[in-house]
Order: structure tokens, then sequence, then C-alpha cells
């Protein structure tokens, strides 16, 4: 009821969008050191604070029950690990600024970018190929049933003058968009293989002088399955693309003066993590609105963490783009000429 409240009237949820803000801005604050002395268990150390110098142990160990045993058995998976769980949601609600804390060197209040990049890679691969299957079979065997209920109730006059399709027993009307996108696939399939003048040869025959078009239907094919299959390992590849022409603009951020490409670097990887984080999530609820909020992080992430205006930065984003594709089709045009040279 609080926060109902807080969302329906407009002064609360001003000074609760304050706090939040201020929440953002606010670096992560480590415990406060204990004034209690303690012999630690492993080496017998006597020392003060909350961690054994000498050997590293936790100075509250505890004895053993079934709530620790399980965060041993999640901490194997860095599912458990504090770090992992408070890495996650910063990079959900706060992901600039945790970038530049994690920069700053704030490293062991967060889980390594690199470690989780791997983690989050092998779960969205079992999303993937063990979840999401099971879930889309159960969600399209409702729709179908519907759908074909739909069209059997079509008057015959319109049916006349469409094209019809056979499915199960019963017959369903081709709509345009189907038929247009029907005509695109067939012809981003119809090239086969290069006759020795470099022109692409259908399975009629014929000779089509388009390999820039083909080349660029298949790599513009396989990033899509390579984005379905396993978002991390796209959303890395595609801003690592990006990431020279995106350096050159914001290596002098006004949050951090010198930027190095290293540290840049890192800062994509975490970017990265955040996609797939939100991503995984849509995937998982099946919500398209969640996956296009993934995409709106990348840009959130780099305003948070360069301190850019929201124009000058979708400025910056725009010219990378431009770049790399211009780079892009200059090197498939490149490879073209190679390929035509080397056939004739």
């Amino acid at each position: 009821m609080k926060l109902l409240n807080y969302l329906t009237n407009k002064k609360k949820r001003a000074i609760w969008l304050r706090a939040f803000r201020m929440w953002q801005r606010r670096p992560y604050e480590v415990a406060p050191l204990k004034n209690e002395t303690h012999t630690c268990a492993s080496c017998k150390t006597v020392y003060t604070g909350n961690y054994c110098p000498r050997c590293g142990q936790a100075a509250e160990v505890g004895r053993f029950s079934f709530k620790k045993a399980l965060m041993m058995f999640l901490d194997l998976w860095a599912i458990g690990n504090r770090s992992m769980l408070r890495t996650v949601r910063d990079l959900m609600l706060r992901p600039g600024y945790m970038i530049r804390d994690y920069l700053s060197g704030m490293h062991s209040a967060y889980f390594p970018p690199f470690q989780m990049f791997c983690l989050l890679a092998t779960f969205s691969l079992l999303v993937e190929y063990a979840i999401a299957p099971a879930s889309s079979e159960s969600q399209e065997a409702t729709p179908e049933a519907t759908h074909t209920e739909q069209t059997t109730s079509v008057p015959t006059d319109s049916l006349k003058t469409d094209s019809l399709e056979e499915v199960g027993t019963s017959k369903r009307q081709i709509t345009k968009a189907e038929k247009v996108a029907n005509n695109m696939l067939v012809s981003a399939k119809r090239f086969t293989e290069v006759s020795k003048t470099g022109k692409y040869v259908t399975k009629d025959g014929e000779e089509v002088e388009t390999p820039v078009l083909y080349a660029f239907i298949r790599f513009i094919r396989g990033m899509d399955k390579l984005r379905e299959m396993n978002p991390s390992v796209f959303s890395l590849l595609m801003m690592m693309l990006f990431s020279l022409p995106l350096y050159l603009f914001l290596r002098h951020t006004p949050n951090i003066p010198d930027l190095r490409y290293s540290e840049f670097t890192v800062a994509l990887v975490y970017t990265s993590n955040t996609y797939s984080i939100y991503s995984i999530i849509g995937n998982l609820l099946g919500s398209f609105l969640i996956e296009l909020l993934a995409v709106l992080m990348f840009f959130v992430t780099l305003k948070q963490f360069s301190g850019y205006s929201k124009r000058r930065l979708l400025g910056y984003i725009t010219l990378s783009v431009l770049i790399v594709t211009i780079a892009l089709i200059a090197l498939c045009t490149v490879g073209v000429y190679i390929l035509y040279v080397t056939l004739q």
C-alpha cells in the first residue's frame, strides 16, 4: 500500500525519485570495522576487525546450518556470492555509476566483469536450449488452436480470391505480410554458388550480380541467430565492434577525464552484462518490452558512466554507428573484389 501511495501521489513520487537518484550516485559503503577482539578459529591469531589479517577468515564463522550449506553450494556457481547479487542489482538499477565505482578501485565490492560474462553466457545457453523451448511450446499450443478456429469461420467468398494454405485438416488465409516475408526469405536463400565470373548463381542457373547484398544478408542473419542463441556473446561482439570509435569520443568524459582504452574495455564488458541480464529476463518471461529495455540500457549505461548530456551522447553513438557501417561496407567491398579477382 505504501508503494502504491508513492506511485499515485505526485509529491511523494517526486521524493521517492529524488531519493532513488541519490542512491544511484552514492558509492557502495563497506560495513564498518568492528572494535571487538576475536581469536581466529583457523590460525589462532588474536585481532580486531571483521577478518583475520593472517589467513583472511571472517570473524563470525558460527556453526554449520542448512542455510550455510545451501549458500556454500550456491557460491560454487557464484549465485550465493553477495558481491554477485549486488553486482546484478546495481547493473540493473545503476549500471554506469557502478562501473565508474569499479574502475575507481572498488573491486572487492563487485563481481569481476569477465567471470560474470562467462556465467551469464552459460546461463543464457541454458535458458535458450533447456528452459525457453519448453515454455515456447506450451505457449504456442493454444494460439494455434484458436487461430484454426478463427480461420475456419472466414467467408468462402473471400477465400476464393486469396491463396490458401493447408494447416492440418483446415485451410488458412495467407496475409500480404506473410507473402512479402516468404518472398524475402526465398530471395535470401536463392544464391547457392559463385560462378567463375564472380556472379552469384541461383538454383535456376541464372547469374545475379549482387554479391555485396548477399554477403550483407548472410551477415545480418548470422548476427540475429547469434543474438537469439546467446545474447551475452552478441552484445559483447557488438560493443567491441563499436569500441574504437566510441572510445575516441568518450576518452575525455566529465566523470573520467583520462579514461584508458583498457578501462573502457572493462566498462563495455559490464555493459554487455547489463544487456544480458535484461535479455535473459525478457526471454524467460517472453516479454518484448523487457528485451527492448535491454537495448535501451546501452544508452543509459553510457550516459551514467560518461556524464555527457543525452543529446551529445546520442550524437556520439550515431557517429560511431556511421563510422563502423562505412568501415564494414568498405571491408565487404574489398573482400568481394578480392574474391572476384581470384575467381577470374
